[in-house]
């Protein structure tokens, strides 16, 4: 219909009043109106939320063990267990395995050495190791809260006084609190506990050193937060030697795309980040060269890890059956993870379309949006795991796109878990190695979250004003 001054006039309940008609109620933004949901906004109920709910999932786990009288669901556990024992005691940093041969370097000491720490102030019970676990948890909620804030405009930041609401900061943070694969990593005893918060404090660190156009480098402070970074990354290599390629990287990112006036301070920068990371892997390469002679910079097992991913009988899942192989088990490591390696690479050099085929099926596993392993699999878990998963998913891709111009954002977010998945692609490969990455990219989900109702608010409005 065609609306007159005098229609707007009497169809306003006070037009003497006035009020724009954008004013009235029915054209308000949907987020003006106070609505219950916005009770919750706060920082310090998500991470109360995330407490109870890890707390709850330790307890839930040690009575799962306890009924099942394993140390934990997984059996590297043991493995860990074993070797936090040897530094409680002060015994040689060794594993015995296959035939009573020593294995002195199976395993990088940074998850070791956290639960010693945990066994030597509570004792051996695993149910405190999952309760610090859980703080582990908290403290990424918090971390991503801190790493979204970030890549936000300033009136978007945390701090200041407003209205209590939903930001993307605060988004993220509920996206990892209530995330039940974030809950259950938090209680079992794997290193993706103590990883995922010395991950995060190095992106958080990076971001605040990667700054974009719009924000200028803290000049006062930067060489504490490139330090801080090499630390909590050289430590993170300590605990999952995996991350080891993805530091320098994204280090070699950030000074390729910073302008002529800040390549300088950036290579600067990534100078003191590898300080950081070299200080904390030292004493461990120190270790290993009085050992074996050479330089080794994280564990001896690539061979058999590559072997894993990359033989005749692999399907894309580990099956680590062949080290019981006769023609293995009783050589040395270094030259056990030589013929392993060696095995591997011929593999995929004479098969090569086999290869690739290895290659399809991983990234299938990894982006797989239920568990792959059997004892998980059921029409139930995946239906609850897919109803969640695949939504997420849909939001972080909307992330992505948002800042596709951004490579601050697409190196710092939704690197690792770009990087994770080309990993796999080689060597084993199951959903269970996305799980860590993904806690970055919710960022980029809760901006993804931002664009969508950012998206429905203009339908909305849109449609009041025509159907006016």
């Amino acid at each position: 219909m065609r609306l007159t001054l005098p229609a707007a006039l009497a169809y306003h309940p006070a037009p003497l009043g006035l009020v724009p008609l954008i004013d009235h109620p029915s054209f308000r933004h949907p987020m003006a109106e106070p609505r219950a949901i916005e009770r919750f906004a706060s920082l310090a109920l998500v991470l109360e939320w995330a407490l109870g709910l890890r707390v709850l999932a330790a307890d839930l786990v040690q009575w799962y063990t306890q009924r099942k009288g394993v140390l934990c669901v997984f059996p590297d556990t043991k493995v860990y267990w074993f070797l936090a024992g040897t530094i409680r005691d002060g015994t040689p940093y060794e594993v015995l395995d296959w035939g009573e041969i020593p294995h002195f370097a199976l395993r990088t000491p940074g998850y070791p050495l956290f639960l010693a720490v945990c066994r030597f102030l509570f004792g051996d019970r695993p149910i405190a190791v999952r309760l610090v676990q859980a703080g582990l948890g908290v403290l990424c909620v918090w971390l991503v809260y801190r790493l979204t804030d970030l890549f936000l405009p300033e009136r978007e930041r945390a701090g200041g006084e407003r209205p209590r609401r939903w930001t993307p900061a605060l988004v993220a943070a509920a996206l990892v609190a209530f995330n039940p694969y974030f809950i259950v990593t938090s209680a079992l005893i794997l290193t993706e506990a103590v990883f995922l918060p010395l991950m995060l404090f190095g992106l958080w660190a990076l971001a605040v050193l990667w700054t974009g156009d719009d924000a200028s480098a803290p000049r006062r402070r930067g060489w504490a937060w490139a330090l801080g970074a090499g630390f909590a990354w050289g430590a993170a290599v300590l605990v999952r030697p995996s991350w080891a390629l993805f530091p320098p990287a994204a280090l070699l990112a950030w000074v390729v795309a910073s302008g002529r006036g800040r390549r300088v301070a950036a290579v600067r920068g990534a100078g003191l980040v590898v300080l950081g990371t070299v200080v904390v892997m030292a004493p461990w390469w120190v270790r290993n060269e009085r050992l074996f002679g050479r330089f080794v910079p994280t564990a001896i097992w690539t061979g058999a890890s590559l072997y894993d991913g990359l033989n005749p009988r692999a399907t894309g899942a580990s099956n680590m059956d062949f080290m019981n192989d006769p023609a293995l088990w009783p050589l040395d490591e270094e030259t056990q993870d030589a013929l392993l390696r060696d095995r591997a690479l011929a593999f995929a050099r004479d098969r090569p379309g086999r290869a690739l085929g290895l290659a399809a099926v991983k990234f299938a596993r990894y982006w797989s949006p239920w568990p792959n392993a059997e004892s998980f699999r059921s029409p139930l878990v995946a239906l609850a795991s897919a109803t969640f998963t695949i939504p997420l998913f849909i939001l972080m891709a909307l992330g992505v796109w948002d800042r596709r111009r951004d490579p601050r954002a697409l190196v710092i977010l939704a690197g690792p878990l770009l990087y994770f998945c080309a990993m796999h692609m080689v060597f084993a490969s199951s959903m269970r190695y996305r799980i860590p990455a993904e806690m970055p990219a919710m960022v980029l989900a809760a901006i993804g979250v931002q664009r969508l109702s950012h998206r429905l608010a203009r339908d909305r409005d849109r449609s009041v004003v025509e159907s006016h």
